[in-house]
């Protein structure tokens, strides 16, 4: 089966509207903020449930976030590079937290695996791919490192990811998660 061709556009509109809606999100809805008749949201997908799936794997991508992180001029200081990795890193954490905030409760399905199973490895995928990009940023400073810069990007990302905004309680700011990585937590003797 080839992939039909508005695809892109429709999950592109579908994704904020899953994040406001959840489940509640209607094709109708979706086919408007496409700009595209219903009728091309129905032959794209089969049910709700395949663009709701269609939508999670799209926020699990996290090209747009290495893109921006490999951007990054690494003639800048450390600690800049890093703040501006971790902008791009919450960026796509929270991304996937709201979406997950939408989503209805995952109910097991008895059909054959699908292009869209196996969600976790997908993901695993995308934070190495976060990582690598993380580990050329460290990569300048190779010789003046404790450690290798491909475990404080893995070090790096951990703690970004995990204070990803997920609540009513402010994520630590940025400059205080770089400088806890750079320099520790004690001050010096």
């Amino acid at each position: 089966m080839t992939e039909h061709p508005g695809l892109a556009v429709i999950v592109t509109a579908a994704l904020p509207l899953v994040v406001r809606h959840g489940s509640a999100v209607t094709t109708s809805m979706v086919a408007r903020a496409a700009g595209l008749p219903a009728a091309a949201v129905f032959t794209a997908f089969p049910d709700k449930a395949a663009l709701l799936e269609a939508c999670a794997a799209a926020a699990l991508r996290a090209d747009e976030a290495v893109a921006a992180i490999n951007a990054i001029d690494l003639t800048r200081p450390l600690e800049t590079r890093l703040a501006s990795a971790a902008v791009h890193l919450r960026s796509y954490a929270t991304r996937l937290l709201l979406l997950a905030d939408a989503m209805p409760p995952r109910r097991p399905r008895l059909a054959e695996p699908t292009e869209n199973s196996g969600g976790h490895a997908r993901h695993e995928e995308e934070l190495a791919s976060l990582r690598q990009a993380l580990t050329a940023l460290f990569e300048p400073e190779r010789e003046l490192l404790r450690m290798p810069p491909e475990h404080l990007a893995r070090v790096f990302q951990s703690m970004v990811l995990s204070d990803a905004p997920s609540g009513p309680g402010e994520p630590v700011p940025t400059e205080e998660l770089v400088s806890l990585l750079l320099w520790g937590a004690l001050t010096p003797p």
